[in-house]
């Protein structure tokens, strides 16, 4: 496909934590005449006052944490949006990084053309999922996931914290806590809280060490 004509050019950032994926992507996008591209970012080195920057494209973990952590009425992330390329491709891993705030959605067997197509798209303020992605996310959308508190308790569940320590950071009382992990157990059909987080690992609930 043609890239399009338009009258500006759009500026994508790419912080993938693999250096080759990261140079690969970098490579693609800068041949095509539509793109401005800027890569070689670690996780810190992106700032998150940078409003000059249209699409981030990003790992899982990278895309995931940074959408969720959008900080309210500020410039950079909030002003660009977030497009993941990535083997991770388990329903329940789609569906956080979509509920999480990630626009855009690409499994590391994309072509070249389907990347520039998801960057333009997401830079216009749309969703792009590739289709395996997008069969991944229907089949999922038929299961009971859990909250976005709930995600927040398995986290520090899976870090070793007993319920009263998990009120204690998340600021809420200890009979709270003990609903939530309640609903956890039942969403993930599991009946214990070690079978539970291996299970949430499994699915891809629970993100490695945040970035």
């Amino acid at each position: 496909m043609t890239a399009p004509t338009q009258a500006r050019q759009i500026h994508v950032a790419v912080a993938h934590r693999d250096p080759y994926v990261a140079a690969g992507i970098a490579s693609l996008l800068r041949s095509r005449a539509d793109f401005v591209v800027q890569s070689g970012f670690s996780n810190a080195d992106i700032d998150d006052g940078d409003d000059t920057v249209d699409v981030l494209v990003t790992d899982y973990a990278t895309g995931v944490h940074k959408a969720t952590n959008v900080p309210p009425g500020r410039g950079g992330p909030a002003s660009r949006s977030f497009l993941v390329v990535t083997d991770q491709s388990t329903g329940w891993q789609i569906r956080r990084a979509v509920d999480a705030g990630v626009r855009g959605y690409l499994l590391h067997d994309c072509s070249a053309e389907e990347l520039s197509d998801a960057v333009r798209c997401v830079a216009e303020g749309r969703r792009y999922l590739s289709c395996p992605v997008a069969d991944q996310l229907l089949d999922n959308l038929s299961s009971a996931a859990p909250t976005a508190r709930e995600l927040e308790v398995l986290q520090l569940m899976a870090e070793g914290l007993a319920n009263k320590d998990i009120g204690r950071r998340l600021d809420i009382g200890e009979g709270t806590v003990k609903a939530h992990v309640k609903a956890i157990l039942r969403k993930l059909r599991k009946p214990t809280r070690v079978a539970a987080i291996s299970e949430a690992f499994r699915r891809g609930l629970l993100l490695e060490a945040s970035p």
